[in-house]
């Protein structure tokens, strides 16, 4: 039940020892010097029954929370109450040391009426120095000064400051951290009660810090024999004491300001507000320190992504369709193409991995007629993988599967007729390496194809690089060094995933049944490994079908292939017309009848289908497989790939996958073609010479043609014109000669 009009509701019962007289009962604040802690045994213990009001609690810094500590060491687990050096603190109020931390016998012991005495409050006073002190303040709480002493503070300019430079180094040399934070403890507190001008503090703890001087050298030449870090120490005492009771931001600047320590090492120890009272951060650096840690921690950093904002990318398109189809292609241009990509990347903040993918897009929309273009473009920018081939023999260069013209600093230009017989010389002694090299170890020679020949060494090298790749790569890698004696390919990874991403595409349920795969993107997979901008290994793994599906093709293609053999005989199975033909119709009924019998049967269909209840999730499962059934069935993707390593010449990557499946040649009748091209491509330097009539240019001539305009010609004579010229076109696949409209179909890449 809610409280009654009179205010919260107060239990009566209740009463708190030690503040009887409060009439309000409210319980008594924390007291640190009721601890157990504070207690020590034979020593004067300060009265039990203190009259602490609100106003004192607070100002001791018991009603206060600490603040968020801006360097190290900070920490919402540490206060004043339960950190080591406040409960040394405490454990000295009004007690001597102890036996273990007592300091030297050469300092004077305080008598502890020195150290009740309560000095009386003054106002801050300039010193001679120019420096602010105050003189005498009230201090709060009895202390006791086992350093700083009376006498020490009567003779401060003969022997007391001298004494406690000595009681510091003795602590820095013995690495007693406790007594060497006492020290600090009874320097900053004399400071900041008065008892010590804060200069000369600062000036002690100075001394204290760098060590003592060299007697054989110089006075300027310090030697420092603190080998605890003194310098953390002291600031760490002085932001503790802080936290305990608010200090005068002057007197505490002319004292850290003397000791010398570098404000670098402040700014990482000393909490924010000491910092800024003392006027080494700005009065804005906690805003700002909060608004930079918003901004990394939890503001997302969104890329232009294409469904987002098309304006950058529709320019990034706009820019390679105009560059790839102008008339120079040298390496000046193709190198001010990529900085202008690079600089809509930065202005219109563009996806790096999105652009390569439209890239990739532009490429193979234009492969056949821009691939000139695309492949320097892609061999100067960022892009391109790291090579790896090596130089341990003559020819491993002449072996690049990559183009003169493709290598920055190239002209871009049409060779002469100079360069023509330097690069048909150059061929001419590659083949015959290669082939002397074919002699010595057979068919592993086409591994070499690509420049990853290697030594003994250098693959042993390799082998011990590969620790560091995932456990398949790895494997992949020493399967592959082991076997061809030769580098692994190497390739832009990202490059390969965006790739496999699209394949794979055309190979899920996603796709619709007009999602067809764009034979385009196999003709550009099949180039990028040709040049190594990609390894078949990184699209090996998104091609379709998967390893253990190309048993069930291969079954599939053998019965397939079967069949089709069988029907290819002359009475094999083959049925004739009539057999073939379907079922005639009966041409008695009565079409309008039949119409109307066909829509009742429909009509009472739908009626019993929606009298059976269904579950709505169910139907739509029903549905989804349903329609994924009804989807055909996808391309091979890997024999598409390939015939078009293949046709390119990429010969290393087929022969892997020939490895892989020696069966493909027998189940896919199409290849066998493309090997032969190969084939006929290493042996034509031979049987050219020895064509049989190769000077009769004629028989390659077309003969005239009839005239189709019979106007001209005279009544009973019939007008031959000459053929017209056969062009020749470029495409992605096999050469091809079309006798029917005088085209011939060339394959596009000839380097």
């Amino acid at each position: 039940m809610a409280p009654g009009v009179g205010g919260k509701r107060k239990r009566g019962d209740r009463n708190f020892s030690q503040d009887s007289r409060d009439e309000n009962l409210r319980p008594s604040p924390h007291r640190p010097g009721n601890l157990s802690l504070a207690q020590h045994a034979g020593y004067p213990q300060p009265p039990q029954h203190q009259d602490f009001n609100r106003d004192q609690y607070e100002a001791r810094g018991g009603g206060r929370r600490r603040g968020v500590r801006g360097g190290r060491g900070g920490g919402s687990h540490r206060s004043p109450i339960n950190s080591p050096v406040t409960i040394l603190t405490q454990s000295r109020l009004l007690s001597g040391p102890p036996d273990a931390v007592s300091p030297s016998p050469v300092h004077a012991q305080p008598q502890v009426e020195a150290a009740l005495t309560v000095p009386s409050q003054n106002k801050p006073s300039i010193n001679s120095m120019g420096t602010r002190t105050v003189e005498q303040m009230s201090d709060p709480s009895p202390y006791f000064y086992g350093f700083v002493t009376d006498e020490n503070r009567k003779s401060w300019s003969h022997v007391g400051r001298k004494s406690i430079v000595a009681a510091g180094h003795e602590a820095c040399q013995a690495e007693n951290v406790i007594t060497l934070y006492r020290i600090f403890q009874e320097l900053v507190t004399s400071a900041s009660y008065g008892l010590l001008d804060a200069f000369d503090a600062g000036s002690v703890v100075k001394e204290i810090l760098e060590g003592s001087p060299d007697e054989e050298s110089s006075t300027d030449v310090m030697v420092d024999t603190c080998s605890i870090d003194a310098s953390s120490l002291f600031l760490d005492c002085l932001s503790t004491l802080t936290e305990a009771s608010s200090l005068d931001p002057i007197v505490l600047q002319s004292l850290v300001l003397s000791t010398g320590i570098s404000p670098q090492l402040m700014r990482q120890i000393l909490d924010t507000p000491l910092l800024e009272s003392l006027g080494l951060i700005r009065s804005t650096f906690v805003r700002v320190g909060i608004r930079q840690q918003t901004n990394l921690l939890y503001r997302q950093s969104n890329y232009n992504l294409l469904r987002e904002e098309t304006e950058g990318y529709s320019k990034l398109t706009t820019e390679l369709f105009a560059t790839s189809s102008g008339e120079s292609l040298s390496s000046e241009v193709i190198e001010e193409t990529f900085e202008r990509v690079k600089g809509m990347i930065g202005a219109f903040d563009l996806d790096v991995g999105r652009v390569l993918d439209v890239t990739l897009d532009v490429f193979a929309a234009v492969l056949v007629k821009q691939y000139r273009f695309f492949v320097k473009y892609l061999r100067a920018s960022s892009w391109w993988p790291k090579d790896r081939t090596t130089d341990s023999c003559s020819f491993q260069r002449a072996l690049s599967t990559l183009p003169k013209w493709a290598l920055p600093g190239s002209a871009g230009k049409p060779m002469n007729e100079a360069e023509k017989e330097d690069l048909a010389l150059a061929r001419r002694d590659r083949d015959g390496e290669f082939w002397q090299r074919a002699k010595e170890i057979g068919i592993a020679a086409f591994f070499e194809i690509g420049g990853r020949r290697a030594s003994q060494g250098e693959l042993d090298v390799a082998l011990s690089n590969a620790d560091s790749l995932v456990l398949s790569e790895r494997e992949e890698d020493r399967v592959w060094m082991t076997v061809t004696k030769t580098l692994p390919p190497s390739g832009n990874k990202v490059a390969a995933q965006i790739l496999g991403f699209k394949l794979r595409f055309y190979s899920s349920s996603a796709r619709d049944e007009s999602d067809v795969l764009p034979v385009n993107l196999i003709y550009l997979a099949a180039l990028l490994i040709k040049i190594g901008f990609i390894s078949l290994r990184d699209l090996y793994i998104h091609l379709w079908p998967a390893e253990d599906a190309m048993e069930k093709v291969r079954e599939e293609k053998m019965k397939e292939n079967a069949e089709k053999e069988k029907l290819s005989r002359s009475g094999g199975g083959a049925g004739n017309a009539l057999m073939n033909a379907g079922v005639l119709t009966d041409g008695t009924i009565n079409p309008r009848e039949a119409r109307e019998a066909a829509r009742l049967q429909e009509i009472d269909a739908i009626k019993n289908q929606s009298s059976k209840p269904e579950n709505s999730t169910e139907s739509a499962i029903h549905k989804s497989q349903a329609y994924k059934e009804d989807l055909p069935e996808p391309a091979e993707q890997k024999v598409q790939l390939l015939k078009s390593l293949l046709c390119i010449g990429a010969i290393p990557e087929s022969l892997y996958m020939l490895g892989r499946f020696p069966w493909l040649i027998d189940a896919f009748t199409e290849l066998p073609e493309h090997i032969h091209r190969i084939l006929h491509h290493c042996l034509h330097k031979i049987y050219e010479p020895l064509k049989p009539l190769k000077d009769c240019s004629g028989l390659r001539e077309q003969s005239r043609v009839l005239d189709p305009d019979t106007s001209t010609a005279g009544k009973g004579q019939i007008k031959f014109v000459d053929a017209p010229p056969r062009k020749t076109m470029r495409w992605a696949q096999l050469d091809r000669d079309d006798t029917n409209e005088a085209i011939d179909y060339k394959f596009y890449w000839d380097d």
